[in-house]
């Protein structure tokens, strides 16, 4: 039986994280250099949490209700708090995790730090019968 695909086979370590009083117009710009879809933001102090900004947090809440890019703030349109999976969990579990709270992103923990972003695209993409 070949050996099931963990979290951290399939998660993208080459994340952003993000200060949440940046523009989104900023924010995209540096995710469209970057080529990435999604950006954690940072907590502010010790007693917060980390959020997430998505190209569909973008479209939904900046672009489809006629705001600018520039006069939104990324903490304005964020997701918040982000679930997160742990670097060793199977994929198929990450998997149905994501499905069932209908997000398609978590943070990726490994021994308490956030180590990557793991993706619905990413685990499809990656998954081999």
């Amino acid at each position: 039986m070949a050996e099931t695909k963990r979290v951290g086979d399939v998660m993208m370590s080459n994340f952003t994280k993000v200060d949440g009083v940046m523009k989104v117009s900023d924010a995209l710009n540096m995710m469209r250099g970057k080529n990435i879809n999604a950006v954690l933001v940072e907590p502010r102090d010790d007693t917060d949490v980390y959020g997430i900004m998505t190209l569909k947090d973008i479209a939904r809440k900046v672009i489809a209700n006629r705001r600018k890019l520039h006069e939104a703030h990324v903490y304005e349109i964020m997701s918040k708090p982000v679930l997160s999976v742990n670097f060793d969990m199977p994929i198929p579990f990450a998997a149905r995790f994501l499905t069932n709270f209908n997000v398609s992103y978590a943070m990726v923990i490994e021994n308490n730090v956030v180590t990557g972003i793991v993706s619905l695209n990413g685990i499809v993409g990656m998954w081999e019968d």
